[in-house]
């Protein structure tokens, strides 16, 4: 097995169960937080989802750092593209919530990783591709495993569907966010799978 495919296979035995837990603590340990008035226990239980998050962080830098150097050229536009993003969603964002313009509260934070993570997604696509690679983006270990983020998304709609009676409103918009990077992230790969196999076919003609 060549040292690039097993980097990428070892992401994705860091990333998933990472993904995982935080998923179970947001929606079956976070719903908790209203009934616990002990002020050191709740901040714990308000910052426990960001316990998984530094492992998903972890296994990106592993990632990165075990890649050549024009994969971490692609890894750095990326996240260079990513920044500049969301950075100015959020400073949109800001002046039109100061002016009171559109309400937002704190809640709006927690969409800030996921939609850097997708563009960062994008970015090193564009960048990968840009330097003749295949835009493969931190999934080349494999072909159907990332039919697992649309199963992802999928899940994801259902328990928003199904519990959309009891779930408070930031929740159902927490799963409603996740489904759609998960779905955009799944769609992003079907246009690169497509275009690379059109552009093989043309070649093969």
């Amino acid at each position: 097995m060549s040292k690039p495919r097993s980097i990428h296979q070892r992401y994705q035995r860091e990333f998933w169960p990472a993904m995982a837990a935080y998923i179970a603590i947001m929606f079956l340990l976070w719903p908790l937080l209203p009934k616990v008035h002990n002020d050191l226990l709740k901040i714990a239980l308000a910052l426990l989802p960001v316990l998984p998050v530094l492992f998903v962080v972890r296994a990106m830098v592993r990632l990165v750092l075990g890649s050549d150097e024009l994969e971490q050229r692609t890894h750095l536009i990326g996240l260079a593209i990513s920044t500049t993003v969301v950075s100015m969603l959020s400073l949109v964002g800001g002046f039109l919530a100061a002016a009171g313009i559109v309400p937002l509260d704190g809640s709006v934070l927690l969409f800030v990783w996921p939609v850097l993570v997708v563009v960062y997604a994008a970015g090193r696509v564009w960048a990968s591709r840009r330097f003749g690679g295949d835009g493969d983006v931190m999934c080349n270990s494999g072909i159907a495993w990332h039919w697992r983020l649309l199963l992802v998304a999928l899940v994801l709609v259902a328990i928003a569907w199904f519990g959309r009676k009891q779930l408070p409103d930031y929740q159902l918009g927490m799963l409603c966010g996740m489904s759609a990077v998960f779905a955009a992230w799944q769609l992003m790969l079907l246009i690169v799978g497509w275009r690379r196999r059109r552009l093989g076919d043309h070649e093969a003609s």
